[in-house]
């Protein structure tokens, strides 16, 4: 059923993008269509270079956003255009997050948020004081029942953790250094 729904719409997809470029054709003509595609091209790959140069954050939505502008047609460059929107972006992201998430845990991985007090070095391992078990952090929850413990306790399965940084800087090895 979901490769039925797919297929509609990709379907649905290209047959509005064939008929928006015969409306541009029909309006411009065909030699300024042609122009205007040609320019759409060249601005989605310098978009997709601006991309590549902005934060690490937001520079895998920005580079779809321009692959969708430079690909030849109208209705995708809406799509691109949309996704240069920062609330946009924040959208899809936390979209993504949540899919990812529940794909993870109908999987049988137990996926948690743990937020880190202190000293936020990348990389780092939390330690949960208590337990003295990798992945928790005193007071922290398991947002699935179950996905407390170990991995030993609950069989060896690996654990999923999306940390957040709720204040501060991370701290770098400058930063650990003694004051000479």
């Amino acid at each position: 059923m979901t490769r039925l729904l797919v297929l509609l719409f990709l379907a649905l997809l290209t047959a509005a993008e064939v008929g928006a470029v015969l409306a541009l054709v029909h309006w411009l003509g065909p030699f300024l269509a042609f122009v205007v595609l040609a320019l759409d091209v060249l601005l989605g790959i310098m978009v997709m270079r601006w991309a590549a140069r902005g934060p690490a954050k937001d520079r895998g939505l920005r580079i779809t956003a321009g692959a969708f502008i430079a690909l030849p047609g109208l209705v995708l460059d809406l799509v691109g255009v949309a996704l240069l929107i920062p609330a946009v972006r924040q959208w899809v992201r936390s979209s993504l997050m949540r899919g990812t998430e529940s794909a993870l845990r109908r999987s049988g991985i137990s996926v948690m948020t743990v937020t880190a007090p202190g000293d936020v070095i990348p990389g780092a391992v939390v330690v949960d004081e208590a337990t003295n078990a990798p992945g928790r952090q005193a007071g922290s929850h398991a947002s699935q029942p179950g996905g407390t413990g170990s991995p030993a306790e609950r069989g060896g399965a690996p654990r999923v953790v999306r940390g957040e940084i709720v204040s501060g800087d991370p701290v770098t090895d400058q930063d650990r250094q003694p004051p000479a």
